[in-house]
């Protein structure tokens, strides 16, 4: 045991790193496509080479970046193919969220939920970002009450990918937010009224509206940069 402390540190600021970057991705202060590199991350960071490097590959694991050998690591970037595959496959995991919610939640998570469309609600002409995270505590929680470990795990797999789409999404559809409001309140008002199927119907309504606004919203796609053929 010679040097526990200087371990910690080191997988602190491994964390620390990770988390900006993710954030920057997040954001869209990184955009798609464009290239990654260490020189200018030391140079913005104010950290050394090694807690780079092993964020950087904890974030090519997530798929957030993307290894190119050869060349160096990127943004990854989604063609609207798989844009289509993520929300065919989110429409039916949280649907069967939704759906398990209705059946398996307690009031107190309804009144959580509750809570945040108020917020949501307070939050309809500031930045999307705000509504954005507002928007995924109010999934989070429906996933959270259907009580499957599974599905949970699942998602939060898929939530890097779907966090990526609804960024550049909602930054170009500023009533994006309305909708979203309205929609997550009829899901709700299924949820408290122990409606499984409608429930399910609802929540599954509401991520195919989204990918509709993502494929035809113009310019989404072409403006995050030239995507990979499908």
């Amino acid at each position: 045991m010679t040097q526990p402390p200087d371990k910690l540190v080191k997988e602190t600021t491994t964390m620390a790193v990770y988390k900006r970057l993710f954030d920057y991705v997040m954001s869209g202060q990184f955009e798609p496509g464009i290239w990654i590199r260490e020189r200018q991350l030391k140079e913005m960071l104010g950290v050394s080479s090694t807690p780079i490097r092993e964020a950087l590959r904890m974030l090519v694991q997530e798929q957030v970046l993307e290894l190119v050998p050869h060349h160096g690591v990127r943004i990854k970037e989604y063609s609207t193919k798989e844009i289509q595959d993520y929300y065919e496959l989110r429409a039916e995991l949280e649907g069967l969220a939704a759906e398990l919610a209705a059946e398996r939640g307690s009031k107190l998570m309804f009144g959580r939920m509750e809570e945040i469309l108020h917020l949501h609600r307070a939050f309809e002409t500031k930045r999307s970002d705000e509504a954005i995270e507002l928007n995924n505590q109010f999934h989070d929680l429906i996933v959270e009450a259907s009580g499957n470990l599974s599905l949970i795990n699942t998602l939060q797999h898929l939530r890097v990918g779907i966090n990526w789409i609804q960024v550049m999404a909602w930054s170009r559809n500023k009533d994006r937010h309305f909708s979203t409001f309205h929609q997550h309140q009829g899901i709700l008002d299924a949820l408290m009224a122990r409606n499984p199927k409608l429930a399910r119907s609802r929540m599954q309504e509401h991520v195919w509206d989204s990918i509709k606004l993502i494929i035809e919203s113009p310019g989404t796609l072409q403006m995050a940069g030239e995507l990979r053929k499908s």
